[in-house]
């Protein structure tokens, strides 16, 4: 068995907030999966606030045994509205996308 697959993947980054024009604060998801495949927006996905992280797990990613949730740590209160941004989590997605590519034996550009 796959050791890898028994381990939690490491924390890939914080979960961000924005404020709304009322003040009230709504937090920001990655808008593509962990793996950059999809994006969220148009593919099925679960977002879970447990114990100081936040998981987000894409449905379509997750059927096969690559690590398909994003890990961020929720260092504030997590509000109660979110909505996906593209921009807060782009550097991220980029890395994690290069780094599955490598892995995979593909070349980067």
């Amino acid at each position: 068995m796959d050791r890898q697959l028994l381990e939690p993947s490491r924390m890939d980054g914080t979960l961000t907030s924005r404020y709304d024009s009322a003040g009230r604060p709504v937090a920001l998801l990655p808008a593509r999966c962990k793996l950059g495949r999809h994006t969220l927006g148009h593919a099925e996905f679960r977002a879970v606030v447990h114990g100081g992280e936040a998981h987000i797990s894409c449905l379509a990613c997750a059927t096969d045994s690559a690590d398909h949730s994003w890990r961020l740590a929720a260092t504030a209160p997590v509000p109660d509205r979110a909505e996906l941004s593209e921009e807060r989590y782009f550097e991220l997605v980029r890395h994690r996308a290069q780094r599955a590519s490598a892995a995979a034996g593909g070349h980067g550009a």
